[in-house]
């Protein structure tokens, strides 16, 4: 077992796949499969398994993970120390980001990244997904952080997940309540964000599916805009849990489940144009956010 063997397999089970593994490690894809089968040789079990096309852990590769992880995480931490000691990671790296990640994520992800990296500069430019996408790929970014896009020319790496959530005031009816049913929030005011988003998209579609039709009483293209008026008890909303978190730890709203609607979870990604060679900040960058806490699941609110 060595380090570049649970490289590669912390790449392949963040990743789901050999090839943009490969990609990422600046390797073949027959050196990475040679990693993985040597790594699983050394620790006798099979890492992952194949359905279709699909690579997934096994249950021994997802009980090894975390382990792997915390081996490169530590041996990272020590080449940065003595990097940061010779002063000799610095330079420029521009990246593109949707709003919510900008406004609720960054901010603490860039204090770590800067407290380990003083002597790089980043530059950060915001916009909805589809323009991430296209300044990724008019090469304007070296990355992008974008939810739910695709393109032929692009690889893409799960960073986080997040839920929309229905937000309410602390004093509303439901306040209450575990859980309300999807006919009780049809009569709400309710404070509508992002109208033609897929998150909206897929809310509306429960309402229209049970024939519903919901009581929209204002819209905003801004969530701290949204926040403010359910705060003021104009309405209540569905939200990204992401852009709530404080909100909810502070008290001033309060999450609750509804019932016949489903769980709408929208991935935050890394993406990059595909010949892009990994070396140097952007490998930094990377190997960064892979180990950085900012990007840990959020908890949920069990019902």
């Amino acid at each position: 077992m060595n380090m570049e063997q649970i490289e590669a397999f912390i790449f392949v089970a963040l990743t789901g796949s050999f090839s943009k593994t490969a990609d990422l490690l600046y390797l073949s894809q027959p050196t990475v499969s040679m990693r993985i089968k040597a790594l699983e040789t050394s620790l006798d079990c099979k890492l992952f398994q194949r359905t279709g096309h699909m690579i997934s852990l096994t249950k021994e590769g997802d009980l090894f993970l975390p382990y792997a992880k915390s081996i490169l995480h530590m041996l990272q931490e020590g080449q940065q120390a003595i990097q940061r000691s010779h002063g000799d990671v610095e330079g420029e790296l521009t990246i593109s980001a949707v709003f919510v990640s900008a406004f609720y994520i960054l901010p603490a992800l860039i204090e770590q990244f800067q407290l380990l990296y003083p002597k790089i500069k980043l530059t950060i430019l915001t916009g909805h997904s589809h323009q991430v996408l296209d300044m990724v790929l008019n090469h304007e970014v070296s990355f992008g952080i974008a939810r739910a896009v695709t393109h032929p020319q692009i690889n893409r790496i799960q960073l986080m997940s997040d839920d929309m959530v229905l937000a309410i005031f602390p004093e509303h009816p439901f306040a209450f309540r575990h859980q309300v049913s999807i006919e009780e929030v049809a009569r709400e005011p309710l404070i509508l964000f992002n109208r033609g988003s897929l998150d909206w998209k897929l809310i509306n579609n429960a309402f229209s599916h049970y024939q519903l039709q919901n009581n929209v009483v204002m819209e905003a293209d801004n969530i701290e805009v949204v926040k403010r008026m359910v705060k003021q008890k104009l309405g209540i909303a569905f939200l990204p849990r992401f852009a709530i978190t404080n909100d909810l730890e502070e008290g001033q709203l309060q999450e609750v489940a509804v019932l016949n609607l489903p769980q709408i979870n929208r991935n935050f990604e890394l993406i990059y144009l595909k010949d892009t060679p990994f070396h140097g900040i952007m490998r930094t960058f990377v190997d960064f956010l892979m180990q950085s806490k900012v990007m840990e699941p959020q908890n949920k609110k069990s019902p």
